[in-house]
């Protein structure tokens, strides 16, 4: 006959060497620094801009932090350029780089993200959000994003509703990290990805193998 003793300790060892692994297995939170600048048409349409891209970069990292142990923390938020209009998101992109490249070394920050309030549905080809090219670690992760938005933005908290300046956001982030466009209609990597807010299992795999990886130099 077995006494319930040792049946009662093994399952409790059970239990705890399964929790031991699933602690072991978590991976390290990755802290991506953000410098977040704002457009003249994105400043003008709100009073409190500042507080807004904060918004939006919380609003990206809740999402970030439970899928992926990735962290998104604003380092600063600034006015750009001062009192200049570029409808012309290429432009935007364009002089950002050239304009504010950003430090070698640590220079306080990994990624630039420029928030236009110009209108998006102008033309397709100007107004959408872009970013310097797909990340990889053999290269470097990329380093600027250029997110034009369609509306005012407030941060609701951690379990607010996923608006779809925040998903633009989320999918420009997942470029940084080597994400691809896919023809998955259900993806937030397809090209369509309104109020999507799943990853295909492609590109779930590659931001989980790249989230590690350096920054482009």
């Amino acid at each position: 006959m077995i006494s319930p003793r040792p049946i009662i300790c093994s399952i409790l060892s059970a239990l705890l060497l399964a929790g031991c692994a699933i602690f072991q297995a978590a991976p390290p939170m990755r802290v991506v620094r953000i410098k977040a600048l704002a457009d003249l048409p994105f400043r003008t349409r709100n009073p409190g801009w500042e507080r807004e891209a904060r918004g939006l970069i919380e609003a990206a990292s809740d999402y970030y932090e439970e899928e992926f142990a990735i962290r998104l923390v604003t380092q600063s938020v600034a006015a750009w350029p001062d009192q200049e209009r570029v409808p012309s998101t290429p432009t935007l992109l364009a002089r950002l780089k050239k304009e504010l490249p950003i430090p070698a070394g640590d220079g306080g920050y990994d990624i630039v993200v420029a928030f236009s309030g110009e209108n998006v549905s102008r033309i397709l080809t100007d107004g959408r959000p872009r970013v310097d090219r797909i990340g990889n670690c053999s290269q470097g992760l990329a380093r600027y994003i250029v997110l034009p938005t369609r509306k005012l933005f407030r941060y609701s908290g951690v379990h607010g509703e996923l608006e779809t300046d925040v998903v633009t956001l989320i999918h420009e982030i997942a470029h940084v990290f080597g994400a691809e466009h896919v023809e998955d209609s259900n993806s937030i990597m397809n090209e369509n990805f309104d109020y999507r807010t799943q990853f295909d299992a492609k590109n779930r795999a590659v931001i989980q193998t790249n989230r590690g990886c350096p920054f482009a130099k």
